[in-house]
C-alpha cells in the first residue's frame, strides 16, 4: 500500500508543472465520459505521466484531480500527445482487449486522432431542452433531439448524456500542414483543395453528407482529394 501511494503522490507531483487549476464549480455534465478515464501524457522532453483523465466539453481541455480539486493540463506547447486507454470485448477472441485513443494539443484546444490522416474532432456540446407540446390529456414531452436528423446523427456518437439533455457533438476539422479548417467551413475547404464551392456543396447535398459522421466526413475527404488530382 505504501509503494502504491507513493506512486501516486509521484504521478501528481510529475504532472504539477503542467498543470492549472480549474473553477470549483466544474459542470460534471459537461463531461465526455462518465468517468475518468486512465491516460498517459507524452511529454516533449521524452517524460510520460500517467493520470486519470476526462474531456471537459465546454472548455475543450483534458482534465484531471488533484487535492480534489479539478485541474486542466496547461503548458500545452510542452506535450506531445495524450493517449487515453480504455477496453473492448472482441467478440472472435472472447477477450479484453485494450484500446487508445490519442489527443494531440493545438493552439489551446485538445483534439482527438482519428484512424484517417489529418482528420481531428474537437468534441464540443449541444443542449437540446425538452420540448413540450400540450393535448386535451394534458401536457406532452418530447425530446427535442428527436426533431432535428443533423443533431440525432451527432447523437449517435455520444459517449454521455446527462438528464438535463446537454448532448456531445464532434467537431470534424481536417489539418494540412499549418491549416486547420473545420469541414462545416465549405468555403476555406473549397479553397484548400483548390475546387469550386457550388460543386462541393453540391456533392453534399446529393450525397446527404452528415458532417457530423465520421464515415460521411471520410468520403466527403476522399472526393475532394480526387476533385483536386482531376485538375
Amino acid at each position: 500500500m505504501k509503494n502504491f501511494m507513493l506512486s501516486i503522490c509521484l504521478l501528481f507531483l510529475g504532472l504539477g508543472a503542467y498543470a492549472q487549476s480549474v473553477y470549483d464549480n466544474v459542470n460534471l455534465r459537461m463531461m465526455l465520459y462518465p468517468k475518468f478515464q486512465v491516460s498517459e501524457v507524452f511529454l516533449k522532453n521524452g517524460d510520460i505521466v500517467e493520470v486519470g483523465l476526462n474531456y471537459n466539453l465546454e472548455r475543450h481541455q483534458l482534465i484531471f484531480i488533484e487535492e480534489k480539486q479539478y485541474k486542466e493540463l496547461a503548458g500545452l506547447e510542452t506535450i506531445d500527445s495524450v493517449h487515453i486507454l480504455g477496453k473492448s470485448f472482441d467478440s472472435k477472441t472472447n477477450k479484453e482487449i485494450i484500446t487508445i485513443i490519442k489527443f494531440i494539443p493545438i493552439n489551446d484546444k485538445i483534439y482527438q486522432c482519428t484512424s484517417y490522416d489529418g482528420l481531428l474532432v474537437l468534441f464540443d456540446y449541444i443542449v437540446t431542452p425538452a420540448d413540450y407540446t400540450a393535448d386535451h390529456n394534458g401536457g406532452h414531452k418530447d425530446e427535442t433531439s428527436q426533431i432535428s436528423n443533423t443533431i440525432t446523427g451527432a447523437n449517435s456518437m455520444r459517449v454521455y448524456k446527462n438528464n438535463n439533455n446537454v448532448n456531445m457533438i464532434p467537431i470534424y476539422c481536417y489539418k494540412e500542414k499549418n491549416t486547420l479548417i473545420e469541414i462545416k467551413q465549405t468555403k476555406q475547404l473549397a479553397n484548400l483543395f483548390k475546387i469550386d464551392k457550388t460543386l462541393l456543396t453540391g456533392y453534399i447535398g446529393q450525397k446527404h453528407v452528415n458532417i457530423y459522421q465520421e464515415m460521411d466526413v471520410i468520403r466527403l475527404l476522399d472526393w475532394l482529394k480526387k476533385s483536386a488530382t482531376k485538375k
